[in-house]
């Protein structure tokens, strides 16, 4: 039995697979999380460097997210400002680039005040400072 191939059929056929397979392994890259997640180790109150210390009075009455660069060391601050109500503690850090600029976004979670403190500096694994800080809050539900 001697099959006849259609030279033409079978490289669009080829063509479609490779497009088809192409298009379920490039689409959730192009439309999922261009996130990245930071990596991060919660500094202990006795090993927080003293140059954070002397800036932190200066800013334990706002609620915001900062990050600073001490000894080609990455820190991040979280304070509640003048929520006495709550602490605050970080959830998660992410890097996301927003028109050539890297965003970092810095999701914190209130808590009742014996459960975290006014304020939290953590450790990060990152080399460079981020170009914008976002901080996004919420209360944790009991």
């Amino acid at each position: 039995m001697k099959i006849n191939w259609n030279t033409k059929a079978v490289m669009y056929g080829v063509i479609a697979i490779l497009l088809v397979v192409g298009g379920f392994l490039m689409i959730p890259r192009l439309l999922g999380d261009k996130a990245e997640v930071v990596e991060f180790t919660m500094v202990e109150r006795n090993n927080i460097p003293q140059k954070i210390l002397d800036i932190m009075p200066k800013y334990i009455d706002e609620e915001r997210a900062l990050s600073c660069k001490i000894d080609e060391e990455i820190y991040v601050i979280v304070t509640r400002g003048q929520n006495k109500e709550h602490g605050v503690e970080i959830e998660k850090i992410e890097l996301e680039k927003q028109e050539d600029k890297v965003v970092m976004k810095v999701y914190s979670v209130y808590k009742s005040p014996e459960d975290a403190h006014p304020y939290v500096v953590v450790k990060t694994n990152l080399k460079e400072l981020p170009d914008k800080i976002e901080l996004i809050n919420r209360v944790e539900e009991k």
